[in-house]
């Protein structure tokens, strides 16, 4: 179903009938497909909503730079459009910056949440990347970026061991827009909450997967230890979607986690 939110129309799909929320949100050049294994795993105890960012999948593609503050008030948005005062969060990439945004931004929205693959601070050089790929996919498409995006993303080997969680992922990418690919690369670009993790009061698990290039182990587990009630698993052989690469293990790690929360 569509819904009106924070100035733009948002792809939204419920899955489940009873139980607590959980609102899933993916990563950059994905979409909301890439949270089925872990919404057939969560459906039964829980409501599952998931929402394409904007710029992805069916939702509204509006030109121009996003603000990562306008990414995370669009989910907020969305909670407010369903009436949800309180959820649990599970995001991936993007999703868990926008899940870090909610927990600072809007306290009292999350009462716990899993971070996957995820970071918390910019660097000159995750800069730079992000700003090179809006220079690429401006000029030539989101075709463009598919071949290096879906390499960065995959562990060592992915494409023989499994070639069809590679073909899953270069059609998310290709799925993109490119308005949406570039609003989004921008708001990335300026990621900035490491300053204040401190701030965050509920509990968190820090997942990664262990050859995660954009997002390495070492860069997530210092997230971990950053916020008070936060905790870190990684996931082996996988890379950047660890969710996709291991489902049982990732779905594995959420559904404890989520099972342990009162």
């Amino acid at each position: 179903m569509n819904i009106d939110a924070n100035g733009s129309t948002f792809n939204v799909r419920i899955d489940g009938e009873q139980g607590p929320w959980v609102m899933l949100s993916h990563g950059l050049a994905t979409d909301l497909t890439i949270w089925d294994e872990l919404t057939d795993s969560l459906k039964g105890r829980y409501r599952v909503l998931r929402y394409e960012a904007r710029g992805h999948g069916a939702s509204a593609a509006p030109a121009g730079d996003y603000a990562l503050d306008q990414l995370v008030d669009d989910a907020a948005g969305i909670l407010d459009a369903l009436k949800i005062d309180q959820t649990l969060f599970a995001g991936l990439s993007m999703g868990g910056m926008v899940g870090l945004g909610l927990m600072i931004h809007h306290p009292t929205r999350i009462k716990a949440a899993v971070i996957a693959d995820s970071r918390h601070t910019t660097t000159p050089e995750f800069t730079k990347a992000w700003l090179d790929r809006i220079v690429t996919v401006r000029k030539d498409g989101v075709e463009a970026v598919v071949p290096s995006t879906v390499a960065r993303w995959s562990s060592d080997g992915l494409a023989t061991r499994n070639p069809a969680v590679v073909a899953r992922m270069e059609k998310m990418v290709r799925g993109t827009s490119a308005n949406g690919y570039c609003g989004c690369a921008a708001a990335l670009a300026r990621l900035n909450y490491g300053s204040r993790l401190n701030e965050i009061n509920v509990p968190v698990l820090v997942m990664c997967g262990d050859e995660d290039h954009g997002a390495p182990p070492e860069n997530s587990r210092q997230m971990a230890s950053m916020i008070k009630g936060g905790r870190f698993v990684e996931i082996k052989q996988a890379g950047h979607i660890a969710n996709i690469e291991q489902p049982a293990m990732f779905n594995a790690a959420v559904g404890e986690f989520f099972g342990a929360i009162p």
